[in-house]
């Protein structure tokens, strides 16, 4: 740990302890005291430094802890990075899950120069690696071993959404958000972000960082740099400017391409021909926020992406992003076939157009670049690609093989409403969206996941009823729901537990309205101030959350870990509880090696009644078991167990049964 830049932090803290007489408060839970929830006076430097301290004090010194943890300790899991299937993750959003009202004002964040920051200017506000750093022994608590960060790179400044802008609208790959750093510490954003990572990797929690390689702000840097980058159109006919509609018949052939069938057709001649030539770099000027081109065709300006799928999906074009050109086609102005935005350059991409030949080269081995620049400078472990499965598939594997030449035991993570083959063929190690998606569109979905888990699989899934883009949890089903759905992801085989931070919280405030939202919903939640977009902060002072839940919870699946933190479809046995309404699931877990121990739950997905239930469990002849959660016993008569649920209530049997 020579180079240790979290020992340099540390010495920094150390060596002015006594400077900062301003108050400075942090909540009671990040100090992992008991609830209720309080703001608690610290000085500033003294509280880092012993956060630090505890920190460096579990570290062991022979080791580089700015490698990734597999590099650390010369492991690698299955394909490489199928340390998924042992996963636990936490979910930040730094700038929102960190952000706190330091200075008790009622604020977060009230200067006048910059909103991030108190108002006399002292301290930021919202969130920070910093702040990050003293929360990972809140966050090791839950269970976690790792963590998920949604987009850190740098935010683009046109059309912008809210007064922070979204992460989405990068403005270099390469670059960090400089927000997320403290400006009363003599450490740039990249230093305090390696702190971070090497702090993260001796607690034994791995780091995953987001990435959109598709997508940069309508400002973003490469613009200037490399125009051929990207799509231009005529700045006089921006008012025209959206996603191409088609004839009928089209959308019909369109609509089969996915499955391998129907035909690829070209938007309009007019819709195309509000495309033009990428301009020279010497033409970009910078006019009030926005980049314009001034070519022989007219002014140019970068329009604007829309939802790539379906074809059909007619809305207004994002004000923030914009797609990058992944092939460079000859241009003929007469025609202009492909020099334009649609779901045959973006997404499905036209056969004719996605070849060799065409490949944008200079883009892809800068996209090719982006992972491993933060492996070698951070160390981290894995990414998450944001619609990863849109990239051309060629770009994709480069993407996978740069990353693995490095680590051979990097994750990727995919986001995908199924789970299937085809992504574990291509390199993924887990995927995000099949549970929330099921569980959030139909009633008693949870059944399907149960299901799904006792399948032979292709990888792990995300175990979660929420994520950045979901309304939250507890708005379905209340408290009970949450601990339910819970209880239920930490027992499954291929399921990896994953808290979207809030969670925890029974945050019941969404951060942004991507999916499963209801157009009611939608329309009052843009008048929001979402986190995704806006200065704002969870509330951290609350009387009651599901901390001790979640704890208990972790305790058992710790306890059990060998036998429920894998991919073994043949150690689920799914049972059929006698009830009159079919409201009761269950199911066991079980060494395959050691049938005769497991982990019995059973849940009420019924969140209004009371449900009775008969369930026969072979082994357990007349028994009694301590139900884990309410610590009540229970008699078993001839394998059989009765119990009346709660609404919502999940019950969770350590057995030990005789299966001569």
């Amino acid at each position: 740990m020579k180079d240790s830049i979290l020992k340099k932090l540390h010495k920094h803290f150390k060596k002015n302890l006594k400077k900062t007489n301003k108050d400075y408060y942090i909540p009671s839970l990040w100090m992992l005291r008991d609830e209720p929830s309080y703001p608690v006076k610290v000085n500033f430097n003294t509280y880092y430094e012993e956060v630090i301290e505890n920190i460096l004090n579990q570290a062991d010194q022979t080791k580089n802890y700015s490698r990734s943890l597999s590099s650390i300790h010369n492991s690698h899991a299955g394909i490489g990075g199928d340390w998924t299937y042992t996963s636990s993750i936490y979910n930040i959003y730094p700038r929102l899950t960190a952000a706190y009202d330091h200075d008790q004002d009622g604020h977060v964040g009230a200067n006048k120069k910059d909103i991030t920051m108190d108002v006399e200017g002292l301290f930021r506000e919202t969130g920070t690696f910093l702040k990050c750093i003293a929360m990972l022994p809140y966050i090791k608590q839950l269970g976690v071993n790792v963590i998920h960060c949604l987009p850190i790179t740098s935010i683009g400044k046109d059309g912008n959404k809210g007064d922070l802008g979204s992460p989405y609208a990068i403005k270099n790959q390469y670059n960090i958000d400089e927000s997320l750093a403290e400006t009363c510490i003599p450490f740039d954003v990249e230093e305090q972000f390696k702190a971070f990572v090497e702090a993260a990797h001796i607690m034994g929690i791995r780091v995953v960082l987001e990435f959109v390689l598709r997508t940069s702000s309508l400002s973003g840097d490469w613009v200037k740099t490399n125009p051929e980058w990207f799509y231009w159109i005529d700045r006089s006919r921006i008012e025209e400017y959206h996603s191409p509609e088609f004839p009928e018949h089209e959308l019909n052939e369109i609509k089969k391409i996915p499955e391998g069938g129907g035909f690829h057709f070209a938007p309009s001649v007019e819709y195309r021909s509000l495309f033009k030539s990428p301009p020279k770099p010497e033409q970009i000027k910078m006019v009030k926020g926005k980049y314009v081109a001034k070519t022989e065709e007219g002014e140019l300006v970068i329009p604007g992406a829309f939802a790539d799928w379906p074809p059909d999906d007619i809305q207004p074009a994002w004000s923030d992003v914009t797609y990058l050109r992944m092939y460079d086609y000859p241009i003929d102005i007469s025609t202009n076939d492909y020099n334009y935005i649609a779901y045959n350059t973006i997404r499905y991409y036209d056969p004719q157009l996605a070849q060799e030949k065409h490949v944008n080269r200079a883009l892809w081995n800068k996209i090719g670049g982006v992972i491993p620049n933060y492996q070698v400078k951070f160390g981290i472990d894995g990414v998450m690609m944001d619609m990863g499965h849109a990239l051309p598939k060629s770009l994709m594997a480069e993407v996978i093989k740069k990353a693995r030449d490095v680590d051979g035991d990097f994750a990727f993570l995919e986001e995908n409403f199924e789970i299937e083959w085809s992504s574990r063929e291509a390199g993924y190690n887990g995927t995000l969206g099949f549970e929330w998606r099921t569980t959030g569109k139909e009633k008693g979905g949870i059944r399907n996941v149960i299901q799904k888990s006792s399948e032979n699989i292709g990888l792990p899934f995300f175990g979660t009823p929420e994520t950045h883009n979901t309304p939250r949890a507890i708005q379905r089903g209340g408290q009970m729901h949450s601990k339910q759905i819970w209880t239920i992801n930490n027992f499954l085989p291929s399921c990896i537990p994953f808290i979207h931070s809030g969670f925890e919280l029974y945050e019941d405030y969404p951060i942004n309205t991507g999916l499963n939202f209801t157009e009611e919903e939608t329309a009052h939640y843009s008048d929001q101030r979402l986190g995704l977009f806006y200065k704002n902060a969870y509330n951290w002072n609350r009387e009651e959350t599901m901390i001790p839940f979640i704890k208990k919870i972790a305790a058992l699946r710790q306890k059990y870990f060998e036998m429920v933190a894998n991919g073994d479809e043949n150690s689920i046995r799914i049972l059929y509880p006698e009830n009159v309404f079919g409201n009761v699931i269950a199911f066991e877990r079980f060494d395959t090696y050691h049938p005769w121990k497991s982990i019995l739950v059973v849940a009420n997905i019924n969140y209004h009644h009371w449900e009775k239930f008969y369930l026969k469990i072979e082994g357990t002849f007349h028994n009694q078991y301590k139900e884990y959660l309410t610590e009540r016993t229970f008699s078993f008569v001839d394998h059989w167990i009765s119990a009346d649920l709660a609404p919502g209530q999940v019950m969770v049997f350590e057995l030990d049964k005789y299966l001569g």
